[in-house]
């Protein structure tokens, strides 16, 4: 890095609608409708994060809970997983985990309650 530059690699959701009408389930888990929408990104990694507080912290029947809790197991893996290749500047890890974590959520997406 120089003195002024930052070197980054990232990962972020370039089709956010994309990716809510492959997983609508989840998606409609983790931002219901409301009269004022969050702001902010809701791409595939924020989409991990916000149904791993969800389901964790109760905000689903107990039943749908466990059900899903396995498959959320594999997608906070995945997000971890890369993460972790994104802060050790890992590009080809870092694809591999994003894969991953695709799966994750298509697996997850199954064991979603209809909303």
């Amino acid at each position: 890095m120089g003195q002024y530059l930052q070197i980054r690699v990232i990962a972020q959701t370039y089709d956010e609608a994309g990716a809510e009408k492959q997983f609508p389930k989840l998606y409609a888990l983790a931002w219901p409708v409301e009269a004022t929408p969050s702001e902010g990104p809701r791409g595939l990694v924020e989409l991990a994060g916000v149904l791993d507080d969800r389901i964790r912290l109760g905000d689903l029947p107990a039943p749908d809970r466990k059900a899903m809790t396995p498959g959320l197991e594999k997608v906070t893996a995945a997000k971890m997983a890369l993460e972790g290749a994104l802060g050790n500047r890992d590009p080809q890890a870092a694809d591999q985990a994003s894969y991953q974590l695709e799966d994750a959520l298509g697996e997850l997406e199954k064991l979603a309650p209809r909303p």
